[in-house]
């Protein structure tokens, strides 16, 4: 192979190889979701809201899609329509790098009582960086997925 064929073979192999895997972001939103578990866990009404991007947030999931404004996300965690879970945790999340955000999959199990079976959902988020810290943009909660052992 010529020159030009290699070149041609080496320049094709970089577009197709991924991207690095921009470990000071998936760290940074590793760290973000960790502590959104720690807020979801404690009931920490304000700082729950205060995860979700000021310009607002989608939600997508179970065949719905909406969009709510900051103020729109912060009273429904301030109102008594929200309650904070029994238990929390999440499982499997997968963090990919994209543009200046990071895209969030995995699960997560929320209890809803002791005796009643802990909930599975299905979890999805686009984290964006508004003032200087990761936001929420877009989220997707489908679930739940078939209950798990009760709480006890």
């Amino acid at each position: 192979m010529g020159r030009a064929g290699r070149a041609w073979v080496l320049a094709a192999l970089a577009v197709a190889a991924p991207a690095p895997a921009a470990p000071g972001r998936v760290r940074e939103a590793e760290a973000f979701m960790a502590a959104y578990a720690q807020d979801l866990r404690s009931g920490d009404r304000a700082a729950i809201a205060g995860r979700y991007d000021r310009r607002g947030a989608w939600r997508v999931g179970n065949g719905e899609k909406s969009f709510s404004g900051w103020q729109d996300i912060r009273a429904r965690y301030q109102g008594p329509a929200w309650s904070p879970p029994s238990s929390f945790a999440w499982r499997e999340l997968s963090f990919e790098p994209v543009g200046e955000g990071v895209v969030v999959a995995g699960l997560f199990d929320w209890g809803v009582g002791a005796g009643k079976p802990v909930l599975t959902f299905s979890y999805s988020a686009l984290l964006v960086r508004r003032g200087g810290a990761l936001r929420i943009r877009l989220e997707d909660e489908s679930g739940p997925a078939k209950p798990r052992a009760p709480e006890r």
